[in-house]
């Protein structure tokens, strides 16, 4: 059987080396008594973030790629992909348009906004436009595409998430990974639908706002008006991660039965309205603590400002775009 090995961010213990750690950055099966679950997905990026937002966004990109990848890839193309000590991260967007060669090989031409981990990735596995109803990815060799619009700075802006471009690229058909059905020579694991790509995207801004959460702490400032504040962050991240928590724990249960498939569209629907909702409560949370928190202390204020930048940053990704919607009417 195919496998992956973990990637461990700088700062990460390595459990390859035999030190304790509940928190290796990326996790990956051989079958069903190696996939982790959802909900440790989502706690082991809420505490990567807390600790530096964009290393828990890269952290839920490469999780979630490898997740998928081993659920639908091929053992050799998963041998292959991540050999050595490649990095591997993904863009779900179904943008790349593919026309095949007939020799097997195709063309892509395609542009990627938001492709985190660009300047990290060996591969990148890049989503298409889907075919006759079938969802597909083509693993990309990062030197094949090209920055469009750069993305560098500090905080979440370190995640390097370039938009990248492709033209005419060359890629070999058994590259493209199709993410329509799971093969039935494997377990269905954990991403019975490739929408579960986005499971743990709200412990990003979850693992941000408790983070200052913990850091600021219910009288930072001394105000009543501050303690309503924090009270209130307070609570409406802990709704917001139990509510996703709870859903996760479901999609658990289903997966440990072999009961999880690909989602009708009624359900992918209400998944990616609970998924952004908690996103946004989250973000909420934290640009409500940074305008309310006032501090003459200049390490604090530059932290918060990085945090607001981040916040404000996140707000827009196309991924979590419904609940926007919901809200303007």
């Amino acid at each position: 059987m195919g496998r992956v090995e973990q990637v461990v961010s700088p700062g990460t213990a390595d459990p390859r080396a035999g030190a304790e750690s509940p928190y290796p950055l990326v996790w990956l099966r051989r079958g069903p008594e190696e996939s982790r679950s959802l909900v440790q997905g989502l706690e082991l990026v809420r505490h990567v973030a807390a600790g530096d937002v964009a290393e828990g966004w890269l952290c839920m990109i490469a999780n979630g790629t490898a997740h998928y990848l081993s659920t639908f890839a091929s053992d050799e193309l998963l041998d292959r992909t991540y050999a050595r000590d490649n990095q591997v991260f993904g863009v779900v967007a179904p943008v790349g348009v593919l026309r095949p060669d007939g020799d097997g090989t195709a063309r892509i031409d395609g542009r990627w906004r938001f492709a985190s981990g660009a300047d990290r990735a060996t591969y990148l596995a890049m989503g298409c436009v889907p075919v006759e109803g079938r969802r597909r990815s083509a693993l990309l060799r990062r030197d094949l595409l090209r920055v469009d619009e750069p993305w560098a700075g500090p905080g979440l802006l370190a995640t390097t998430s370039h938009t990248l471009r492709a033209d005419d690229v060359h890629v070999d058909e058994t590259d493209v990974v199709d993410l329509t059905d799971v093969p039935s020579d494997r377990p269905t694991g954990i991403y019975g639908d490739g929408e579960l790509f986005l499971a743990n995207m709200p412990g990003v801004p979850l693992g941000l706002a408790e983070g200052l959460l913990a850091l600021l702490g219910p009288t930072v400032t001394g105000t009543s008006a501050w303690a309503t504040t924090y009270s209130d962050a307070y609570s409406r991240c802990v709704l917001a991660r139990h509510g996703v928590t709870d859903m996760l724990r479901d999609l658990d249960t289903l997966a440990r039965n072999g009961r999880l498939k690909p989602f009708a569209p009624p359900l992918r629907a209400e998944f990616r309205a609970l998924l952004s909702g908690a996103y946004h409560v989250a973000l909420d949370a934290v640009l409500a603590l940074v305008a309310a928190c006032d501090t003459a202390d200049p390490a604090l204020r530059a932290r918060l400002v990085t945090a607001r930048r981040d916040g404000e940053t996140m707000r827009p990704h196309g991924a979590m775009r419904s609940y926007l919607h919901g809200r303007s009417g």
